[in-house]
């Protein structure tokens, strides 16, 4: 039987295979389709996100969480929860359908009611899967996850372009949606081999939701507070700015989403394995944060120096005032993953309830400092974005830290190294890509990349850098077992 470290390195090996397959389509689909649609048809998409992000929560309940950390889940658990998800489901889709019309007299976006209306199905027909991923999860099934992600967003991503080449506007990027739930959840039935029984036992999903129920809560103010800066911009700004932030937003999104959500997906249910041994969560959540800032840092800081070229090459010159907005959010995002990694420790030990706690009084200093800012223009939005950043990094690095012994302090010293090296690459690209300014944008950006990862690598061997050999230790062990096979 394979041991969990084993297992766990293999679930890496293909939750990345999938993160950057399903990416790498959406980031291609993505170039193709915003050279055809406008930043208005983004906007309009993002005045939504909000409602449909906030069904799903509902709908979840917080029992996919709940499902992977019970140690003795059993069909009745699975089935129970998937009849729960299908009725809250259909149930919040119908309030969706009634209350199209005043989600868009609030924008003053009249389009935004037929919408919403079949925007809204997602969630719906999402219902159908959400057990039989989590299933695969607790399985720590990674290799089927991928082969159901993959064709998932080659077709939607293809329905999406058609569209948009056939004019289709703003309904060009429903349809990519809807595509992609459809697609996946077909396959999730076929390769998880798991049916529902036709029973509901009220006693295990109470337990169930007892857990649940927190993260829901949280969630549903976590889901707020992500999205209240679509609200945010597309109320008092005009949709085009939103369209601009929102593709910012996605594109930063790209890197941190496919690394940390690879092992964030795979940490979850191995942390729960070895929910009691402090000692080992410890050098577990290290490892993993030491590993995602080692490849995610760079790549940001990189980013944010040549998104100018990045931009215009890529997007066209009507996107280059989403410049500014993806240069702050890149900075932003490297402290994503430590959050959410902090946050994760506190689930793995069965605290929903501090989860739930914290989640509100972050959510209401990010409230209050929205509310302080609006007056003082849209760029004070996102650089206060980046100060709530840091801001909750030290607060789940606390709680979190006083769990299994690891706080913030003894944290910083392990993080220190890497961000070190990155400042000395961003310094060197930085001024490479002024020299370079009279080259073509594509230049400019091949350029600055294969510099600034070349100097990072270099620096990391130099200096020996913990996650760095780390990797390579991985990397060698892989090699010679395929050698002896």
């Amino acid at each position: 039987m394979a041991s969990l470290r084993d297992k766990t390195l293999s679930s890496i090996f293909w939750s990345f295979l999938q993160k950057v397959g399903s990416r790498g389509i959406q980031f291609f689909v993505t170039i193709i389709l915003v050279r055809l649609l406008t930043p208005a048809d983004f906007g309009l998409i993002g005045m939504l996100s909000i409602f449909i992000a906030l069904s799903q929560t509902i709908v979840q309940a917080g029992f996919r969480q709940a499902l992977i950390q019970k140690k003795d889940t059993d069909e009745e658990d699975f089935s129970s929860v998937f009849w729960i998800n299908l009725a809250v489901s259909i149930l919040i889709y119908i309030i969706l359908f009634f209350t199209a019309p005043l989600i868009a007299e609030f924008y003053h976006q009249p389009k935004l009611v037929s919408l919403t209306r079949v925007l809204a199905l997602i969630f719906v027909i999402n219902s159908f899967g959400y057990v039989q991923e989590s299933r695969l999860e607790k399985q720590m099934d990674f290799k089927k996850l991928m082969y159901i992600h993959l064709p998932s967003t080659f077709l939607s991503g293809a329905v999406g372009v058609i569209m948009a080449f056939k004019g289709f506007g703003v309904w060009s990027l429903v349809g990519q949606q809807l595509t992609m739930q459809v697609v996946f959840v077909v396959q999730l039935w076929i390769y998880s081999k798991w049916v529902p029984m036709w029973t509901f036992n009220r006693a295990k999903a109470g337990r169930l939701f007892s857990f649940g129920s927190k993260l829901m809560i949280s969630g549903v103010v976590h889901t707020i507070a992500d999205n209240l800066y679509q609200i945010t911009i597309g109320k008092f700004f005009p949709v085009q700015m939103l369209g601009y932030y929102e593709n910012a937003d996605k594109l930063t999104k790209t890197p941190t989403g496919t690394i940390s959500s690879v092992l964030n997906s795979v940490a979850f249910p191995a942390f729960s394995q070895i929910q009691d041994n402090n000692e080992k969560l410890r050098e577990g959540y290290k490892k993993i944060m030491q590993q995602v800032l080692f490849w995610l840092t760079p790549i940001l800081i990189m980013g944010a120096i040549l998104a100018e070229p990045l931009f215009h090459f890529l997007f066209g010159e009507k996107w280059l005032p989403a410049v500014p907005f993806f240069q702050i959010l890149c900075v932003t995002r490297v402290f994503s993953p430590l959050s959410s990694y902090n946050l994760n420790l506190i689930n793995v030990k069965g605290r929903s309830d501090i989860y739930l706690k914290l989640e509100i009084i972050k959510k209401t200093f990010l409230a209050i400092g929205v509310a302080i800012a609006i007056p003082l223009g849209i760029f004070a939005l996102v650089y206060f974005k980046l100060i709530y950043g840091i801001v909750v990094y030290f607060v789940n690095s606390y709680y979190s830290g006083k769990f299994i012994g690891y706080p913030t302090k003894a944290q910083i010293k392990d993080i220190l190294p890497i961000f070190a090296l990155t400042a000395v690459m961003g310094v060197v690209v930085f001024g490479l890509n002024l020299f370079a300014h009279g080259l073509s944008d594509p230049v400019r950006v091949v350029l600055g990349s294969a510099a600034g990862i070349s100097i990072f690598w270099i620096l990391s061997h130099i200096t020996q850098l913990g996650p760095y050999i780390e990797f390579r230790a991985v990397m060698a062990e892989k090699f010679l077992k395929k050698i002896k096979k």
